[in-house]
């Protein structure tokens, strides 16, 4: 790709003129090429050595002089370009200054292509369990910066003019190596190198597509003249590096031994590896050595996440390699054994397809397939087929594209416009090689398995981390048993929902007699590092995991369940003291915090409560999730008697103490604002392992009960007083530190963002009772929130309403959170030093924590997709069986006939379709889906947040599920 880019670029030394070598045909009404009349590239200038020459003695075609201005047709033909006043007798003859052409030039191919293939992305909007925001980019790449772009099959090298925020999305302003300016986003980067051009060089290149000015013609020169050096060394060193791989056996040495394992691979490893050094690696090695790998797909796969951050690549098991291969062979040369598995395919489909009608109604179940042989051939068939549904980016090509479509064709029993990962996993569930429930992409991440990226072992021996503590030993007593408070009788509420797996936090409110206009909140945590140390092979696996995984099929706790560990939930220890970390707030009655104190403790009074029964004593809504297609869950029974009167006094005045510190918040501009989710409930769950997919095709019958949920998101009731109880306790957690002057991973969220003024103040003016904001208003107002970050420092929590010294933490799950664990780690080792224990001054410096807040964030912004992914696959296969349910006609509702769709994306065009791409979101169904069918010239009315109706086109599987929609 990169020598097909270099073969276009011109020699710039001499300057860049406009280049006439497209133009729209009178007759097709097309773009065609015609006769390419000069050699630089298609930009502005006009000007050679002596700024006196036009592009003379070139001869000018017959078609061009029909669409050219005579000013253009003489600046061509070499003649001197005069200005209006040499027309009418004053001038002297002179050339202006910078005078272009003014017929319009069409974009190069691959800037059509690259532009069409924009589409819609995850919207910019914070998620409802964790008030960040939840967006891809997370840095702006400075200008200046050299980048590789990388689109589809569209590959380009560019320089960064500017990044500007447009349509609640920053997109970034790029010249690229063939004198265009691209406009594209930084999830289209894929190399960088920052500080390649001069900021002062990049400022004087101007703001606009074509350069305006002179001035701004040379400096674009200049940035192309060092682009087009740089790609010389890159050319030179990208014909070296297969050569090297080849002759060392590169894939070899860095394949996992055991051929079905996964092995990663940075690029610095690999340019270590091929060229033999480290110090002396230049950008440009680094870069020739990543389009190796790039190009090496059936070798090495791209990390479908932050691939710009890690740089990694996973090494493809060399079962899979052989597979590929061997079926890519099979393909070429036309084997007979492909039309041997064809046969025994459409067999065993053509039954499958039956079966799962008789079954539709019936519970799963699986049993094996007897009276089908696979041969070896067919088995290697059918693991090539199951590794092609491998979640990748679309920027990499992959080896199973051609086989997978060459395959499908062949059996004959799917016809689809495109042979891609759907058509695939639709084949597999037929064929009974993947259970229908077996959902693949989440089951993928567990393929991987990261380095650690952070050393937990000790550096200097402390009470926490102990030199005589091997990977295995848990600690022998409690370290901090002589700081412990016991808050003796002191009611302690844990409330939770019906099904919660891990009650980690509990609040009490302490009455303070002689001050009755401060109450005491204390809120009290599991402590499983009463046990735990960090130099434990369960916290370095709780380290990998980073947080608990809720997916719909079944829960992967960090902590495994069947140790010690599992004593230290809140609820567990019935009629016996349970230890405690408690973060205390004193708090007034305006909601300002104004003590607060952390230590270990002992809590004995423990009442387990549901959201349920205190919203139901307290008066409030509750119910955050409804459910579209009916089959609503049973709602719980539960006694209310035991809930007496102290209970009740204790309760509201919890209430009344979080208002309060809530409506601090408020007047810090805090405010709420997300979309509906799916929440899909399965039965059974876990779904049984022995109804799971196999090595083999098996024979499935039925489903498992689906019900469809749709979460409000937005916290109600009791929900509402135990968020703000815990958002304090991590306002207290980072005013220890700070006060302590010790370093803590932090949160921080900065102020909203928008491009039209005044609206970020109309939205804080619109805000309802918590700072709810209506969701699609934001849109309209084109507001984004940045992406939450963590820091060290105290620093600002815009969208808590959290200010800057003060900041916040997350200490209030360390049953499924990892960096929650760190922390407390931190507090006892501050705590047992102010007591005088010997040891290092503070417990992780601040190197060791900006890797692990660096890691952390990745491997949880990895968990949370997983989740979203989880709940999106299971929703479009519930929307799929129920357009496809046998006893559809009997339904008296169907919500699927009065679907309303918002526009929550700018429409952008597609001429590679002629269709615009506009992104939709369906509130009632809690998805994303694209708008097709709509002219290019339709939208130009349309505004983000207008509502449309819509009917569902096709609901799409695999490994991307995706939902299309037309209007109605």
């Amino acid at each position: 790709m990169q020598k097909r880019a270099i073969q276009r670029i011109p020699e710039v030394s001499s300057g860049i003129r406009y280049t006439f070598c497209r133009h729209r045909s009178g007759t097709s009404g097309g773009i065609r090429r015609s006769t390419t009349l000069l050699k630089e590239g298609p930009f502005g200038g006009g000007r050679e050595r002596g700024r006196e020459r036009g592009h003379a003695n070139q001869p000018v075609s017959e078609e061009l002089k029909k669409v050219l201005s005579p000013e253009a047709l003489a600046w061509l033909e070499g003649k001197p370009l005069k200005t209006k006043d040499d027309v009418k007798g004053k001038g002297k003859g002179r050339v202006t200054d910078f005078q272009r052409p003014t017929t319009e030039i069409p974009p190069s191919k691959e800037k059509q292509l690259f532009t069409a293939l924009d589409e819609p992305h995850d919207l910019a909007l914070p998620e409802s369990s964790d008030v960040d925001a939840f967006v891809d980019e997370t840095r702006r790449i400075p200008a200046g910066t050299l980048v590789e772009l990388r689109r589809a099959d569209i590959t380009m090298n560019a320089v960064v003019l500017y990044t500007m925020l447009y349509n609640r999305k920053w997109v970034m302003h790029a010249l690229t190596s063939v004198g265009e300016v691209w406009h594209c986003h930084e999830h289209d980067v894929t190399f960088q190198l920052t500080n390649f051009v001069d900021e002062k060089l990049i400022e004087r290149c101007g703001l606009f597509e074509r350069a305006e000015t002179e001035a701004e013609s040379d400096a674009r020169v200049q940035v192309l003249s060092k682009l087009r050096s740089f790609e010389k060394r890159f050319e030179h060193d990208c014909h070296a590096i297969p050569e090297i791989a080849n002759g060392m056996s590169f894939y070899d040495q860095v394949a996992h031994s055991d051929p079905t394992v996964w092995s990663p691979l940075t690029t610095r490893e690999a340019a270590m590896k091929l060229l033999g050094k480290d110090a002396t690696l230049t950008d440009v090695d680094l870069f020739a050595v990543q389009s190796y790998l790039f190009a090496s797909g059936h070798l090495y796969v791209i990390e479908t996440s932050k691939f710009l951050e890690k740089q990694l690549f996973w090494v493809r098991p060399r079962q899979e390699v052989s597979d590929i291969e061997a079926v890519t062979e099979m393909v070429l040369n036309r084997s007979p054994a492909l039309d041997v598995f064809a046969a025994k395919a459409r067999k065993v489909i053509a039954e499958s397809r039956q079966r799962s009608i008789e079954s539709w109604e019936e519970a799963p179940s699986r049993r094996p397939l007897d009276d089908v042989e696979w041969t070896e051939g067919d088995r290697t068939i059918l693991r090539f087929l199951v590794a092609s549904l491998r979640t990748h980016r679309l920027i990499q090509k992959s080896p199973f594209t051609v086989p997978v479509a060459h395959i499908l064709k062949a059996v004959g029993m799917h016809s689809m416009k495109k042979y891609n990962g759907t058509a695939a996993h639709h084949f597999l569930i037929e064929l009974g090689m993947l259970a229908p429930w077996d959902e693949p992409i989440s089951r993928e991440i567990q393929l991987h398995h990261e380095a650690d990226s952070v050393d937990l072992t000790p550096t200097v021996p402390t009470p926490i981390l102990p030199s005589s503590l091997g990977p295995t030993d848990l600690y022998s007593h409690d370290v901090v048993e002589s700081l412990r408070h016991d808050f003796g009788d002191l009611p302690v509420y844990v409330i939770d929902d019906w099904g919660a797996e891990e009650l980690d936090d509990g609040i009490s409110v302490e009455r303070i007699p002689s001050d009755p206009e401060h109450h005491w909140l204390h809120v009290h945590i599991a402590d499983p590092t009463t046990l735990l140390p960090p130099s434990h092979e369960i916290a370095r696996h709780a380290m990998q995991l980073s947080t608990t995984r809720y997916w719909v099929d079944r829960t992967i706790p960090m902590l495994p369940r069947d140790t010690a560990l599992s004593r230290f939930s809140l609820d567990s220890q019935q009629g016996q003291p349970n230890v405690a970390l408690s973060f205390s707030m004193k708090v007034n009655t305006s909601g300002k915090i104004v003590d607060y104190k952390v230590r270990p403790a002992v809590v004995r009074n423990v009442r387990t409560i549901k959201y349920d029964m205190v919203d139901a004593l307290l008066g409030n809504e509750s119910g955050t999730t409804h459910f579209p297609f009916g089959g609503a869950p049973q709602r719980h029974e539960f006694d209310m008697s035991s809930l007496g009167p102290p209970i009740l006094d204790d309760l509201k005045l919890l209430q009344q103490v979080t208002q309060r510190l809530e409506a601090d918040r408020l007047k810090n501009n805090a405010l709420v604002f997300s979309l509906p989710r799916p929440n899909m409930i399965i039965e059974p769950r876990p779904l049984p392992s022995d109804i799971m997919s196999t090595s083999v095709p098996s024979e499935f019958r039925g489903f498992p009960k689906l019900t469809y949920g749709v979460a409000n998101a937005l916290e109600m009731g009791s929900r509402v007083l135990v968020a703000e109880a815990m958002r304090a306790a991590g306002r207290a957690a980072s005013l220890f530190f700070r006060d302590r002057g010790i370093p803590a991973i932090r949160r921080t969220v900065a102020p909203l963002q928008t491009e039209l003024r005044g609206k970020i103040e109309e939205l804080l003016a619109s805000r309802g009772p918590g700072g709810v904001v209506d969701p699609y208003v934001a849109l309209a107002a084109r507001v984004i929130s940045p992406p939450g970050q963590y820091v060290l420092t105290p620093s600002i929590h815009a969208l808590m309403g959290i200010p800057e010294g003060e900041g916040y933490m997350k200490v209030t799950s360390p049953l499924r959170r990892f960096g929650d664990m760190i922390a407390h780690w931190q507090i006892k080792h501050a705590l047992l030093r102010e007591k005088g224990e010997r040891g290092a001054p503070v417990l992780f410096d601040e190197a060791w924590l900006l890797r692990a807040a660096e890691d952390l964030s990745l491997r949880e912004q990895a968990a949370r997709q997983s989740e979203i992914i989880q709940q999106s696959f299971w929703a479009h296969w519930f929307l799929i069986r129920w357009m496809n349910d046998p006893r559809r006609a009997q339904r008296e509702h169907d919500p699927l006939r009065t679907l309303k769709a918002r526009l929550v994306e700018a429409p952008t065009a597609n001429d590679k379709i002629g269709e615009m791409n506009c992104a939709v979101y369906l509130s009632e169904l809690g998805l994303k889906a694209r708008l097709v069918g709509v002219p290019l010239d339709q939208t130009n009315r349309w505004h983000l947040g207008d509502e449309l109706d819509v009917d569902i086109h096709q609901v799409l599987l695999g490994t991307r599920p995706s939902l299309d929609v037309t209007r109605r």
